[in-house]
């Protein structure tokens, strides 16, 4: 799926909430330590699992008090809606809580809670998540939230600009991906992402999260495709509108070899941009046990094949 694109007046104003929690920390050194912005925003965090009665009761409360009346059965409704909808976690605004689920996977609890963080600091999903909105029930509006919501994650979990400022001092390669990773304490998933929207907007980059060609375990997931993420820098958006994630997909498929993880390919592709010139790209695919990504750098023209007489 493509990341829902998050409005420049929107990006604005999330900046600003982030920058504002960022100096009240002191403007921190990675990483950040979220203990310290739930603590500055008095937020607390609590841990759930999706049968736990207490958490069913609580949720209960709140939308009745939501409806202003006793809805029957809401409780078995709710609990039904959380095993289907395999949501993970999710902010209260009423009592200032993040409620994780436990079961899910500890490299992904920093990237949710930051998620839901993100929430909570944005002035208008208070009133979005709360329910009391016709169009909050709109699948299109529900993806922008969450494509703010991660938005501001990410601004969060890798300090404004300081990850781009450190980014284009490396390298565009997974070895600066790995260090990045470790310098920001974040998955590597997420600094993946950051590095081809934040290292430099204005080169043309893509990555692609998928799963891997030869082995499907490896990066699975609930999609129908076999990529999840398709993600693009401003640049390649303006220059490359046609290619899709097939398209990167396909290329991916053409080269990768058949290790199973670590570095799977490193090669060099042409993609054709909107104006029909040619353009070589450096295309790198590398895997974990449970994850495959893949980043593609604009390296130069193609030069032109002149045939001789």
């Amino acid at each position: 799926m493509d990341e829902a694109i998050v409005g420049e007046h929107e990006r604005r104003q999330i900046n600003a909430q982030v920058q504002r929690l960022l100096r009240d920390l002191g403007n921190p050194e990675p990483p950040l330590k979220l203990e310290d912005v739930r603590q500055l925003l008095s937020l607390d965090l609590k841990y759930y699992r999706s049968t736990d009665p207490g958490l069913i009761a609580e949720l209960t409360h709140r939308f009745n008090l939501l409806a202003k009346k006793s809805v029957p059965g809401l409780g078995r409704h709710l609990l039904s809606a959380l095993s289907k909808s395999k949501l993970c976690a999710f902010w209260v605004p009423e009592s200032a809580r993040i409620l994780l689920d436990e079961a899910v996977p500890l490299p992904k609890h920093r990237w949710i809670e930051a998620h839901e963080v993100s929430h909570s600091l944005i002035p208008w999903h208070r009133g979005f998540l709360l329910g009391d909105s016709k169009q909050s029930l709109d699948p299109a509006c529900h993806a922008t939230l969450e494509a703010e919501a991660n938005y501001g994650a990410g601004r969060l979990l890798f300090l404004q600009d300081r990850f781009g400022q450190d980014a284009r001092d490396l390298p565009f390669d997974f070895t600066s991906v790995k260090a990045l990773s470790h310098r920001y304490a974040n998955s590597i998933v997420s600094t993946c992402w950051r590095m081809i929207e934040e290292r430099n907007p204005e080169q043309a980059t893509f990555g692609l999260i998928s799963v891997h060609p030869h082995y499907d375990q490896i990066g699975s997931h609930d999609g129908t495709d076999p990529w999840r993420y398709f993600i693009r820098s401003k640049q390649f958006r303006l220059q490359f509108p046609h290619i899709e994630a097939a398209d990167i997909f396909a290329l991916v498929g053409r080269h990768a070899t058949r290790r199973r993880t670590g570095p799977i390919l490193l090669v060099e592709d042409v993609l054709i941009d909107v104006t029909g010139k040619a353009y070589e790209f450096t295309v790198e695919s590398f895997a974990t046990q449970h994850a495959f990504m893949t980043m593609g750098c604009l390296a130069r023209v193609r030069a032109p094949v002149v045939a001789l007489a």
